[in-house]
């Protein structure tokens, strides 16, 4: 694969979205998070030496990566911006259904999240979330459901230390059982009125980098039922995974791109890729994790994020 034309903003410096154009672009995504995360040096433990607290082995954090699907949203909240950003559609477009309303109900949308394998490091993905913001028509019955799963999962929490075996990496155990039990509350629960899911993916081979990564797929219920934007989010633990070299001192931890990018499926017509404008576009986040000793100050920077209109239609 050639590098990234630095004049191309798809593949190097995404524009800022002041210069979205929701009239011909109609979506844009949004790829976030730690640039410099601390790698987990303790993830193969399966026991812990001396029998510690598995907690105590392990200070590399958990980290969580965002993405934002979004669009003008509903037609309520379009038309009050339409004389403010100078909009000059008529009344016929103006009664016209939105793409984002005339989208396949199963798979309306996929998102997807890569991330390299090449560097001397890699991610392990903990959970896949996708957000919702309080208060939602169905908050009883998401706290409901929420609530049964976090009942599941409560013995498992409070007996971390000692089940240490039912989670890779046993030496981590209670730090994944306890990111799973804050991320639960705040995402959207699967169920019969909003199926989404997750598959894990590869990209790459031929000649290219190979990358691996996380697929959510979206049903078009849920992109309705939360306007404009659609957020969810992947917890991982990042760790060391240096290539074995005959070389002394083999292969170093270099800092790598993630990439994202996402796909539309309307009914009508074939699907559209974001940033675009075909599927072998992404949005890049470059990620150069550090050994616990050299992280410092560094590992408390904020997270960044990376940018980019969808393509026109």
């Amino acid at each position: 694969m050639s590098p990234p034309d630095p004049a191309d903003p798809a593949t190097a410096s995404p524009p800022d979205l002041s210069q979205w154009e929701p009239d011909k672009n109609p979506f844009y995504l949004e790829f976030f998070g730690e640039t410099s995360p601390v790698l987990d040096r303790g993830f193969a433990e399966v026991i812990p030496a001396g029998g510690q607290d598995p907690v105590a082995t392990s200070a590399a954090p958990v980290y969580e990566y965002w993405w934002t699907l979004g669009h003008p949203g509903a037609a309520a909240h379009r038309e009050q911006w339409s004389g403010v950003l100078g909009s000059d559609a008529g009344a016929e477009d103006q009664r016209a259904a939105p793409i984002w309303e005339n989208l396949h109900s199963d798979v309306a949308a996929r998102v997807y999240l890569y991330f390299p394998i090449a560097g001397g490091w890699r991610i392990r993905e903990i959970m896949a979330t996708v957000k919702y913001l309080m208060p939602v028509p169905q908050q009883q019955a998401w706290w409901t459901k929420a609530g049964q799963d976090l009942q599941l999962l409560s013995p498992l929490i409070k007996d971390a230390g000692d089940i240490t075996g039912l989670v890779p990496g046993g030496a981590t155990a209670s730090k994944w059982l306890n990111t799973i039990s804050k991320l639960q509350v705040g995402s959207v629960p699967q169920s019969k009125d909003f199926p989404w899911t997750v598959d894990k993916v590869t990209f790459g081979g031929n000649g290219e980098a190979v990358m691996q990564g996380v697929a959510w797929n979206l049903p078009a219920s849920l992109l309705q039922a939360q306007g404009g934007r659609l957020t969810g989010s992947l917890a991982v633990s990042v760790f060391p995974a240096i290539r074995q070299s005959a070389t002394a001192g083999g292969s170093a931890v270099v800092p790598g791109p993630a990439k994202a990018h996402a796909g539309i499926y309307p009914k009508d017509g074939k699907p559209i890729w974001i940033p675009g404008p075909d599927a072998r576009s992404f949005v890049e986040l470059s990620i150069g994790p550090k050994m616990p000793a050299d992280a410092g100050s560094s590992a408390s920077d904020p997270p960044q994020a990376a940018e980019s209109p969808g393509p026109g239609r």
